[in-house]
């Protein structure tokens, strides 16, 4: 294991991505990591970071070599990190592990006496021998590591090949209901295929494909009974917000609700359905 060292403007927990600005920063960082090294993350002397982290060691990361946007977290950010609406750190590693270091030594004088110039501060910079044997001497707190948002996990286990997650089992203990809540969901709506006019079935689940079989079997298209047709889907992160959109969806459409079935909508083109759909993909 070596040691290597970063500047941030800060240090908070659940702990995000090691972040870069560019790809050729990040790129040279995963030309010097190897599994298992470590980056030592050390509050910058500029005013973006607060005084009580100015010049010291805050925290250790553990990167993989995971590619990930900083953005897939629900990182901490003020107006300052960005440049023209974009955000100044986009690119990141996701980490397998992260410590804090209660003791906050300073960086200079206390761990090192050289000076770390423009590549600690995008990159990563090697620590020698000695500056390690001081940083491991000091008190390290594992620290929870931050999650990345649904859609990035699902869009991570899809390069990857994994199996996509699952809805959690059913339950009916307070504390199973809860975790449900915050269980992954999509808000979708389905075409109703076989309907007199145009019909749309709007709702929400953990696994929409899954609630589309199980449409399917009860009305038994091939019998001659309606068909029920994925055709729009939103992942979010959590069962609450899924259920909030599916609710203000059908608030705004609620001239078009159909009267015996509180979650179709009738008489409604595609594009009069998909203006609905992004403005009430911001209501959660």
């Amino acid at each position: 294991m070596r040691l290597f060292l970063t500047k941030v403007w800060g240090w908070d927990t659940p702990v995000g991505p090691l972040q870069f600005s560019t790809s050729g920063w990040r790129d040279n960082a995963l030309r010097q990591l190897e599994d298992g090294d470590r980056v030592v993350l050390v509050g910058t002397e500029g005013d973006q970071t607060p005084d009580d982290m100015k010049g010291r060691l805050l925290g250790v990361m553990e990167p993989s070599r995971e590619l990930v946007m900083s953005l897939d977290f629900d990182v901490r950010a003020s107006p300052g990190d960005f440049v023209d609406s974009k955000y100044k750190w986009p690119l990141g590693l996701l980490n397998l592990c992260a410590w804090s270091l209660p003791q906050r030594p300073k960086l200079k004088k206390q761990i090192s006496d050289r000076k770390f110039n423009m590549p600690a501060v995008r990159g990563v910079v090697p620590l020698n021998d000695n500056e390690a044997a001081r940083v491991l001497a000091l008190d390290w707190r594992e620290e929870a590591l931050m999650q990345p948002t649904a859609q990035a996990g699902a869009r991570m286990a899809k390069r990857h090949g994994a199996a996509k997650r699952t809805a959690p089992p059913p339950t009916t203990k307070r504390r199973g209901v809860m975790h449900m809540r915050r269980a992954p969901a999509y808000t979708y709506a389905m075409r109703i295929v076989g309907a007199r006019t145009s019909a749309f079935k709007i709702g929400w689940a953990f696994d929409f494909k899954q609630r589309a079989r199980q449409f399917n079997h009860a009305a038994m298209p091939s019998l001659g009974g309606l068909e029920y047709k994925p055709f729009l889907y939103h992942l979010w992160d959590t069962a609450r917000q899924a259920y909030a959109m599916e609710q203000a969806l059908l608030a705004k459409l609620s001239d078009r609700v159909h009267g015996h079935n509180g979650e179709i909508v009738t008489d409604l083109s595609d594009e009069a359905l998909e203006a609905a759909w992004r403005a009430a993909v911001t209501v959660p």
